[in-house]
C-alpha cells in the first residue's frame, strides 16, 4: 500500500486516467500503489503568488510588462481584481522514474504516467485552499485555468514561470518548443473574485477537444461541475 494513503478520489482519477474506469484488479493495484510510493519520494513543489489584475476582452494584465493573452482567461477573471498565479512540479525525479519504467515495462511506464499525472494533480488542488486562505474569507475562486487550456497559447506559461521566478525557487523552466521541464509540471492562473464562481471545465473551451481520448469515450477530464 501506499505509505501515505490513497484516497477514492485519487483512485478514481488515475484508473481514469489507464481507461479503466471500472475499476482495478489485484495486479493493477499493486502497480498503482507502488509507482505512488516511488513518486511521492521524489522532490515535488509548488509555489503561488497573488497579483493585482486588470482585465480586457483579450487579456489578462498581471502588470505592465506581464500580460496574459487569451479571450477565455480574460473571460473567466471579468470582475475579479485579483487573481493567483500557481506553479507546481514533481520535479526532475519523477521524469526519471518515468523513462526508467519505459525501459522496464510498457504497462509500467503507462501506470508510472498516469500516476504522476495524477500527482501533479491532486498537489494543485492541494495549494487550492492555501490560495483561498490567503485571498481572504469573503473571497471566492473561479476554476484553475492553465496556458494551453481555450485559447490561452502554451508560451503563456513562460511568463506565469518568470512572475514566480519558479526557476530558481522549484526548477520550472520551459524549453523553446512551449514544453515544461520536468515534465509532469502545471502553470496556471486562479481569479479571486467578491461572489461565488462556478468552477467547472468545459470541454468546448479545451485545445484539445477534437482528439480527446476522453471525450470520444463519453467521458471528461476532471471534475464536470465543481462549485464553492
Amino acid at each position: 500500500m501506499v505509505e501515505n494513503g490513497l484516497s477514492p478520489q485519487e483512485l478514481s482519477e488515475i484508473l481514469r486516467l489507464l481507461g479503466a474506469e471500472n475499476g482495478a484488479d489485484g495486479a493493477l493495484r499493486s502497480e498503482i500503489d507502488g509507482c505512488l510510493t516511488e513518486l511521492r519520494g521524489c522532490d515535488a513543489r509548488g509555489l503561488f503568488k497573488i497579483f493585482e489584475i486588470k482585465t480586457n476582452d483579450a487579456e489578462v494584465e498581471i502588470s505592465p510588462r506581464l500580460r496574459l493573452e487569451g479571450a477565455d482567461l480574460a473571460r473567466l477573471c471579468r470582475g475579479c481584481g485579483r487573481a493567483a498565479l500557481l506553479a507546481v512540479t514533481l520535479g526532475a525525479g519523477a521524469d526519471r522514474l518515468i523513462a526508467r519504467a519505459q525501459a522496464q515495462s510498457i504497462s509500467r511506464a503507462v501506470v508510472m504516467d498516469a500516476c504522476a499525472s495524477a500527482e501533479v494533480e491532486r498537489m494543485c488542488c492541494e495549494m487550492e485552499p492555501r490560495i483561498m486562505e490567503a485571498a481572504g474569507a469573503d473571497k471566492f475562486l473561479t476554476m484553475r485555468f492553465s496556458p494551453g487550456y481555450g485559447d490561452v497559447p502554451q508560451s503563456e506559461s513562460a511568463k506565469i514561470i518568470e512572475a514566480l521566478d519558479a526557476a530558481r525557487r522549484i526548477g520550472l523552466t520551459v524549453t523553446r518548443s512551449q514544453m515544461l521541464v520536468p515534465v509532469k509540471s502545471v502553470t496556471a492562473v486562479i481569479g479571486i473574485a467578491d461572489a461565488p464562481q462556478k468552477r467547472y471545465e468545459s470541454c468546448g473551451l479545451c485545445a484539445a477537444a477534437a482528439s480527446c481520448p476522453y471525450k470520444k469515450r463519453g467521458a471528461y477530464c476532471g471534475e464536470r461541475a465543481k462549485y464553492r
